[in-house]
């Protein structure tokens, strides 16, 4: 028969109540000290460690005009829209599908018509969407030993500056044929991250993750070469995507965020459209 359990008495109890009142107490001065400690550093090196989300200037990307760089690329057709299923893969509401024509380019030049997507992320929650992995899900093969990152000089930026942009290209075998390098889907992308540009998803992450940043906001910038049916050497379109980001960046960064301490670039919404024409 088990013997029944001793009594604790009120004595014992009391300083087990205190001892744990003790440690609670303990815990508590640590984790404000912590709070008081990181508050302190934020505030003294000027660090954000919770990054808040940073909306688009417009609320949208559409306001992008739908001629570009004087008129030399014209939008053709509508925006592409996506199911919500889509957008969830995509990881953003905030996308732009849009197609534009060089105008100074023959009609049988294929590298005329030139495909933009553009998702824009507002916080570092979400991992950039690159067709390496979404064309190839699609299948697509991608071609070997063709996936370059390329400078494109002298690009104007809306402050006024020139810049070098490092841009990524993949080139993709048209389905049911052999790699030939002049029948090539092409396709390029650039991020602009907190209103600087790379050229990776990789330095995408390490970049806006910095605690020095106010905020951790992206958009990856993809052009695609071609209707869905033409088809150019990769050396063809990276001179076609040099030429319309180099004649457009100063329009695209009209629609973006400029940098993560311009908080002024946030509120440009309130009068959605100012200066921004169709």
């Amino acid at each position: 028969m088990s013997q029944p359990l001793p009594a604790v008495s009120a004595a014992a109890s009391a300083v087990i109540s205190r001892q744990t009142l003790i440690r609670i107490a303990i815990a508590a001065g640590l984790i404000l000290a912590g709070i008081i400690s990181m508050s302190t550093l934020q505030a003294a090196w000027k660090l954000t460690f919770n990054k808040p989300p940073k909306p688009l200037p417009y609320g949208r990307l559409d306001v992008l005009p739908r001629q570009l760089a004087m008129g030399r690329y014209v939008q053709d057709g509508t925006d592409e829209l996506i199911d919500e299923s889509e957008a969830e893969v995509l990881g953003t509401n905030d996308y732009l599908m849009r197609t534009y024509h060089d105008s100074q380019k023959n009609i049988n030049d294929p590298t005329r018509v030139l495909r933009l997507n553009m998702n824009y992320y507002g916080t570092g929650g979400a991992t950039p969407h690159v067709p390496e992995i979404c064309w190839a899900a699609a299948g697509m093969k991608e071609a070997v030993r063709l996936r370059v990152v390329f400078d494109i000089p002298d690009v104007r930026r809306k402050d006024g500056s020139t810049i070098t942009l490092r841009a990524q290209m993949i080139s993709f075998i048209p389905p049911g044929e052999k790699e030939d390098p002049k029948r090539l889907k092409n396709v390029a992308y650039i991020f602009n991250v907190n209103g600087d540009y790379v050229a990776t998803p990789r330095e995408v992450i390490s970049r806006f993750w910095k605690a020095t940043n106010k905020y951790a906001f992206n958009t990856k910038i993809e052009v695609t070469v071609g209707h869905s049916n033409e088809f150019c050497s990769q050396q063809e379109a990276q001179a076609a995507v040099a030429d319309f980001f180099r004649g457009t960046i100063v329009q695209i960064e009209d629609v973006l965020p400029m940098s993560d301490s311009d908080p002024a670039s946030s509120e440009a919404g309130a009068t959605a459209g100012l200066g921004i024409s169709h």
